[in-house]
């Protein structure tokens, strides 16, 4: 019972500490200009933290991480809420995807720990989920957000939006999942008794 309890307080502990991390990387690092001079089209490495815990610790824990990052982001929005919305389904979706197929991919190559073989295949799908549901999402947050700003949302502005965030969410999924298997390897034996 004590252990199963320490685990728990281990893994909120951990929640927290990315947490903050993850704001932190959001809110005072560079973001990385995509388009110089189109402000919105920048990516940063805030996703990274909430990927690695719910690789580690399981989904919920890192979508907890990613939820935490956009309430405290809200303090700072430009986007009245939408950009964080936005973040928090993109960067969750990414959270599910890599966590879920890592798993699935340790048991049918019977691993007993992420080997680059898992890590890659991982990633592609990663990436692809982020494309769709950042498309999907652009669909519907896009009007929202035209209409709350006050832009005329007329069909090439509308497209315009909704490729230009996609292509946004596809290179932050790449950025964010690049450096997680080193930093994975050296954490996964420090972390591995408190792990689900």
């Amino acid at each position: 019972m004590s252990n199963k309890r320490n685990k728990k307080t281990f893994q909120l502990t951990i929640v927290g500490l990315m947490a903050a991390i993850a704001t932190v990387i959001y809110m005072v690092f560079p973001e990385v200009p995509i388009v110089p001079g189109v402000e919105y089209m920048k990516v940063d490495f805030s996703d990274f933290p909430a990927i690695l815990t719910g690789v580690i610790f399981g989904p919920i824990q890192g979508i907890l991480v990613e939820i935490f990052k956009n309430i405290i982001h809200l303090t700072r929005t430009t986007t009245v809420g939408i950009g964080e919305i936005m973040n928090v389904v993109i960067g969750s979706s990414m959270i599910l995807s890599m966590s879920l197929s890592v798993k699935l991919f340790k048991k049918i190559f019977k691993e007993n720990k992420i080997t680059l073989k898992s890590y890659f295949i991982s990633s592609a799908i990663t990436i692809i989920v982020a494309i769709v549901m950042g498309w999907l999402a652009n669909m519907v947050f896009t009007p929202i957000f035209f209409n709350i700003m006050g832009f005329p949302l007329v069909a090439e502005t509308y497209w315009a939006g909704v490729w230009g965030s996609t292509t946004l969410n596809s290179i932050k999924a790449a950025f964010n999942i690049l450096p997680f298997f080193p930093i994975y390897f050296a954490l996964e034996k420090g972390v591995k008794k408190y792990t689900i």
